[in-house]
């Protein structure tokens, strides 16, 4: 689960669409990661600094009744401004070219001129152009990766629509193009070296909280707050199976990376440290482990009653897949029950009956002494009580 300082998110933004594998966001001494998120909430808060480079709605009012009045006073004359070719500047232009010339000739070029450069870009990151788009997209990062001139000094001159787009272009994130999305200059530089975290919803400094351990301290633009600690993404779900978060060091990990990687297996019981093994989770950044029957249950019991049919599925796959390699009578127990309800479901089950059913399996599994002194069993309240 993601921290509780992730909030909803606001409907129809989509904030990454990131078109390249981690590994080309590397810095000479550690990995950028990309996010695999499809959602964001409302824009944050931000600076006074940013109300002087997006428009207010009486600026903007101001505006359109200006250009009405162009139009009455001059019928016969377009207020369309054409641009040459010379004049012209592309992604590429703004990739690979000084900031300060670029500044220059983007102070003169029409609102809509730069609009549509920002769409175009925002169309490239969608990935709806196929290997073309693809390809483009990785020459531009590529400039942008290979240069040195751009550094908090120099970006503080560059023209507000070409620090979107080479942000956009470093971060491989579309959300920094879109309409809504209002960052203060000094954020978007702060994201660019690295020094906020470019997950829009969290956008704390880096690094987060003064971390120090070896992860925060090498992955460059990580953030412990809302990326996973292996593959460096970042999502807005809560409330969920999908996240292990360790209270012991507050770094999150995917519950699909621990498996993959081998960071939920089985071992001694947390408690006691020797006898009976049990299915637990071993965070990477500190490497002390968790054990993860009590922390399923807290959340089941928690979120349960609020899933719909669809999400309820999903949960019982996660869970599945957590205990599938259980080798505790109770793991194996749950593993079964999961799978079960989830044959029945596909079946017709009703998702309230499911989730009945799964809550009541629980509260029918004596452990409650075993995990009450977990570290993911306090995860549970620390989301809720936010």
């Amino acid at each position: 689960m993601l921290p509780p300082r992730q909030q909803p998110c606001a409907a129809g933004l989509q904030t990454s669409l990131s078109l390249v594998s981690s590994d080309l966001h590397l810095s000479p001494d550690a990995q950028e990661p990309r996010s695999n998120s499809d959602n964001i909430r409302e824009s944050p808060t931000e600076s006074a600094s940013s109300q002087e480079t997006w428009p207010t709605a009486d600026a903007m009012m101001k505006k359109k009744m200006e250009n009405d009045k162009a139009d009455n006073d001059c019928p016969g004359q377009s207020i369309i401004r054409r641009v040459s070719g010379a004049d012209k500047i592309s992604c590429r232009d703004i990739a690979g070219e000084r900031v300060d010339i670029i500044s220059e000739k983007m102070q003169h070029l029409p609102d809509d001129f730069l609009d549509e450069l920002k769409n175009g870009l925002r169309v490239m990151l969608e990935g709806s152009g196929g290997s073309q788009h693809r390809e483009e997209f990785l020459i531009l990062q590529k400039l942008v990766h290979n240069r040195s001139d751009l550094t908090a000094k120099t970006l503080i001159r560059a023209h507000r629509v070409q620090l979107e787009i080479l942000v956009a272009i470093n971060t491989g994130i579309q959300a920094f193009l879109h309409p809504s999305i209002s960052l203060s200059q000094t954020s978007l530089i702060e994201v660019f070296v690295f020094k906020r975290c470019r997950n829009i919803a969290c956008q704390n400094q880096l690094p987060a909280d003064d971390c120090t351990c070896e992860i925060c301290a090498n992955k460059s633009g990580f953030c412990n707050l809302c990326m996973c600690v292996i593959c460096n993404k970042f999502d807005f779900e809560v409330n969920t199976c999908r996240w292990i978060g360790c209270d012991l060091c507050s770094h999150w990990t995917h519950t699909d990376c621990a498996i993959r990687d081998g960071q939920i297996c089985m071992g001694p019981s947390f408690k006691s440290g020797a006898g009976p093994t049990e299915m637990l989770f071993r965070c990477r950044a500190c490497n002390r482990t968790s054990e993860l029957l009590g922390w399923v249950k807290d959340v089941f019991q928690h979120c349960a009653p609020a899933w719909e049919r669809e999400a309820l599925t999903r949960e019982l796959d996660f869970v599945s897949r957590i205990f599938r390699g259980s080798e505790d009578p109770r793991g194996r127990k749950l593993f079964w029950k999961c799978e079960e309800l989830i044959e029945k479901m596909k079946g017709g089950l009703a998702e309230s009956t499911a989730c009945r059913v799964i809550l009541m399996f629980f509260q029918g599994m004596y452990y409650a002494k075993h995990y009450i002194n977990s570290p993911l069993s306090f995860s549970i309240g620390r989301i809720f009580k936010h």
